[in-house]
């Protein structure tokens, strides 16, 4: 059998696997099975019925009378049914996946936290500003998200482009659990009076959007008045804001924000230099990647690392979906390992944009035209 073949195969056996099946003839017998099955489900996962009703859509009053065996109609309760087994389903599914391993530290982890606590160690009578800057894949936000949970005085707010700055300063206030309604104005002063003298590390992502004017406006009240360091990450558009010309009618604010930036960590300069910047290592791309029994050989090391560093691929992100497609093909579960070659025929069997991205020594591989990198990859 063909090597993407045995990938299709793998990713439909996956498809089909299922804990449940709708029933077809619905009884009150079938309607109660289904609703014992999502109570041991929402048991064995710790769920409240706040959080599954509205993983389901439904209203709370109407899953609670389900679940107790009072059912309003026949057809809202085939309704639920079919909700119900498609959600049991999808999770289950969805959790054969995971890894059941602790966080890992890789080595942009170690660079993304070296930067928070640099920002912070250079506080004097005001805040400071840190920026993270990379494109999609790199994991800042996995690794800001566990920065936050593990130091209990950082808070972290991902924002959105159709986010106001009243929307802002008010998904901030939330996090802290202070009065989050109001004016621009109430909502900061309440900020202010809340973050004084207080140890707190402000930490927003997807920042790219954000104007100059809402810039400095978290100069303003986040730095200077609430005096915390605040941490800024996204992508190139970031810096590029930041980093215009102050001389612009409008833009003078910008030279008040940069006096105060502390450092800037480039992802994807540091991943884009020749040896990698010490990003992405062989150490981590087997901590991510070598679980469940299956090893990764040398050339498949090599090749996971090129997709790290090249721009605009995905990055992390590119290598999970590939290395999940993979750990459930039917070739992979009997050899035990992960070579290049698989690598390559599950990016073409995904149809992953990172193929038209590559460098052009991975292109040739994967599109049968190897090469003289090609085989110093599989050498390793």
């Amino acid at each position: 059998m063909k090597i993407d073949d045995e990938i299709q195969q793998g990713l439909a056996s996956d498809a089909r696997l299922i804990s449940e099946r709708i029933p077809m003839d619905l009884t009150k017998q079938k309607a109660a099975e289904v609703a014992d099955s999502l109570k041991q489900f929402m048991a064995e996962r710790n769920l409240t019925q706040v959080k599954i009703a509205s993983m389901l859509d439904i209203g709370e009053t109407k899953l609670n009378q389900i679940l107790n065996g009072k059912y309003p109609s026949l057809k809202g309760i085939n309704e639920f049914a079919n909700k119900a087994v498609n959600l049991i389903n999808s999770v289950t599914r969805r959790e054969r996946r995971v890894r059941n391993k602790p966080y890992i530290e890789t080595t942009v982890a170690k660079a993304i936290g070296t930067l928070i606590t640099q920002t912070e160690a250079f506080m004097d009578d005001e805040g400071k500003i840190g920026l993270i800057v990379g494109d999609a894949g790199h994991g800042k936000s996995h690794c800001m998200r566990q920065y936050a949970d593990a130091n209990k005085n950082t808070i972290y707010v991902e924002l959105d482009d159709a986010m106001t700055s009243t929307l802002m300063f008010a998904e901030i206030a939330e996090s802290l659990g202070i009065n989050s309604s109001g004016s621009l104005a109430g909502i900061t002063r309440g900020l202010i009076e809340h973050l004084q003298n207080r140890h707190i590390i402000i930490m927003l992502d997807e920042a790219s959007g954000l104007s100059v004017a809402q810039l400095n406006q978290l100069r303003q009240i986040i730095v200077v008045k609430a005096r915390c360091p605040l941490i800024l990450a996204g992508n190139r558009h970031l810096l590029k804001t930041v980093m215009q010309p102050t001389t612009r009618r409008g833009f003078e604010s910008l030279d008040q924000f940069t006096s105060r930036l502390m450092c800037i960590l480039d992802l994807d300069r540091l991943a884009g230099q020749k040896d990698g910047g010490g990003l992405y290592t062989v150490e981590d791309i087997r901590k991510l990647y070598e679980y469940g029994g299956i090893r990764l050989t040398a050339d498949a090391i090599k090749t996971l690392r090129m997709i790290c560093r090249t721009e605009w691929s995905g990055r992390l992100r590119t290598c999970s979906h590939i290395i999940a497609a993979l750990h459930i093909s039917p070739l992979v579960e009997r050899n035990k390992q992960i070579d290049s070659e698989l690598i390559l025929a599950a990016i073409e069997r995904l149809d992953l944009p990172v193929k038209v991205r590559l460098p052009l020594y991975i292109r040739e591989a994967a599109e049968g035209e190897p090469g003289e990198s090609q085989a110093e990859a599989k050498a390793g």
